[in-house]
């Protein structure tokens, strides 16, 4: 379904899907085209407060229900981390029965972590600066590249983030899909790109510091397990796609249609690169997962950002390549 049930609903979203304002005008579409959501999963978003107010939805009332939605379904405390929609019984349809003994990766901004657990560190760079120094005392004859004490500092660091994460689902790609782009000197704005990742935004004058982890989902699954959840791995929809502000715009869902002839069967990415053609990458959410020191594997800078143009031209490029395939087509412009 794509919330085309509600009908009052549905016509603010058409109305919105020509808005001018790309923030505004992209989750609407997304909204639209969505095919993977139960009927049970539409109903709780549309009961979410504050829901359609005495005249009609308005923006207001749409990102506020979806934010409400978000941390009330999604983003949820770790303690209640069973009840977290992407992986409960009534998100069936979406769930992945794929093979757990393969890497993914995930590109996190070292801003975002330090704002949410800064430990002893000053600023985001200095907290980049010593997993810098982690990562490259890995390499044969860098040992000392780090001491015993600043490897003591991250581990208290990491554990006391691990405490501070919520329960949401993880995007993540597996590794083999864009391991060819590590090996580039600008493989962190290369990674933001083909990763959809339209919010790491910098500057040459202030850069965005990121972390680029690499773990085996047979961690997911054991920690999914143990939960006792109905799946650890989902296909990506639009009530994921988003965050406690409202929904995202840097995100496609993912027509049903197109899982037969997409050798992985699940969502894939909006590569935002200006030469990106028609080439994406696969990803999928996954259960939550603490993390460890082992998993920061490589750690640069993003200094450059993504414009509402470079944005839209990245939609129109992807929604070319699926047209085709969505139910709900005629219900965009």
């Amino acid at each position: 379904m794509a919330f085309q049930s509600d009908g009052p609903f549905a016509t603010f979203l058409r109305s919105t899907a020509r808005a001018l304002v790309s923030a505004e005008a992209a989750p609407a579409v997304n909204f639209l085209l969505e095919e993977g959501l139960a009927a049970s999963r539409e109903t709780a978003f549309l009961s979410a407060t504050p829901g359609a107010v005495s005249v009609g939805w308005d923006i207001s009332s749409w990102w506020a229900a979806f934010g409400n939605h978000y941390s009330e379904n999604i983003a949820l405390p770790v303690s209640r981390v069973r009840s977290v929609s992407t992986f409960a019984a009534d998100n069936k349809g979406n769930h992945l029965a794929i093979e757990s003994h393969q890497d993914v990766v995930r590109l996190e901004s070292l801003t975002a972590l330090h704002r949410l657990c800064p430990g002893d560190f000053a600023s985001p760079q200095e907290l980049a600066d010593q997993l810098g120094n982690l990562v490259a005392s890995r390499e044969p004859g860098k040992a000392a590249t780090v001491t015993a004490d600043q490897s003591d500092r991250l581990a208290i660091w990491v554990e006391e983030l691990n405490t501070r994460r919520d329960a949401r689902p993880a995007f993540a790609t597996p590794f083999g899909e864009v391991e060819s782009f590590l090996s580039l000197p600008d493989w962190p704005r290369q990674m933001r790109n083909v990763l959809g990742l339209a919010h790491f935004c910098g500057s040459v004058l202030k850069p965005v510091p990121v972390v680029l982890c690499r773990y085996n989902l047979s961690r997911v699954e054991r920690a999914a397990k143990k939960a006792k959840v109905a799946s650890w791995a989902a296909i990506p929809t639009v009530l994921e796609a988003g965050g406690a502000n409202g929904p995202g715009a840097a995100f496609f869902p993912f027509p049903k249609a197109a899982a037969s002839s997409n050798p992985f069967g699940f969502g894939i990415t909006l590569n935002l690169g200006a030469d990106g053609g028609l080439d994406f990458r696969a990803e999928l959410l996954h259960f939550r997962v603490d993390y460890g020191l082992g998993d920061f594997v490589m750690v640069g800078e993003i200094n450059d950002t993504i414009t509402d143009g470079e944005l839209l031209a990245a939609r129109r490029r992807h929604f070319e390549l699926l047209e085709q395939d969505f139910v709900f087509r005629s219900d965009v412009p």
